[in-house]
């Protein structure tokens, strides 16, 4: 049995953004927002990013998404479609509970607590439509925005891995560091 995005609600994020399941249509709007050479840094990709890069790897993701192994939505605002983010929830596994977290905001909105504000509902939508038990977010030990909003809804670090990824800038390898949330720590959380 796999994930299908096509009948589950979508997350309910606060005003005045809004997602939307991530579509062909949007692709070159989210590859512009991965152009971006310091957004492209945080995410590990090799500045400047070649197009073709990013449009294989998100084609790949419409193709997870078909699998259901994941879903993909684009942050915008209410009343404008021009991508500002792309979230998931992806490498689901049904029979463990668990998925990993994933999300990119625009350069724009960079030090203004957007990913503070739609994690939450993010981590709802995993715990209460997909039936997790776990949710996991992997970040660059050099990314402390990331770890931080991670930290702030709940996650705890679970360790670091050690070299675990080839730096995409030819800077040898990256440690990666390893949060999770289980859904007991979160409902707790939430009834308080």
């Amino acid at each position: 049995m796999s994930m299908s995005y096509a009948t589950l609600p979508l997350p309910v994020v606060p005003t005045p953004f809004r997602l939307r399941v991530f579509t062909p249509e949007d692709m070159d709007g989210v590859i512009a927002l991965y152009s971006h050479p310091e957004v492209a840094r945080s995410l590990n990709f090799t500045v400047p990013v070649p197009r073709e890069t990013l449009h294989q790897k998100l084609t790949g993701d419409l193709e997870a998404m078909r699998q259901g192994k994941g879903i993909r939505w684009v942050l915008s605002k209410e009343d404008d479609p021009t991508p500002l983010g792309y979230m998931t929830l992806f490498n689901w596994s049904q029979k463990d509970r668990r998925a990993e977290v994933g999300y990119m905001v625009g350069r724009s909105l960079w030090g203004q607590g957007v990913m503070s504000s739609i994690l939450p509902a993010l981590i709802r939508f995993g715990f209460e439509q997909l039936n997790l038990h776990r949710i996991e977010g992997m970040v660059n030990t050099r990314n402390s925005a990331s770890s931080k909003a991670l930290t702030r809804v709940g996650f705890q670090q679970e360790g670091v891995m050690r070299g675990y990824q080839v730096d995409g800038n030819g800077g040898g390898f990256n440690d990666i560091i390893l949060l999770a949330l289980l859904e007991d720590a979160w409902r707790a959380s939430v009834a308080t």
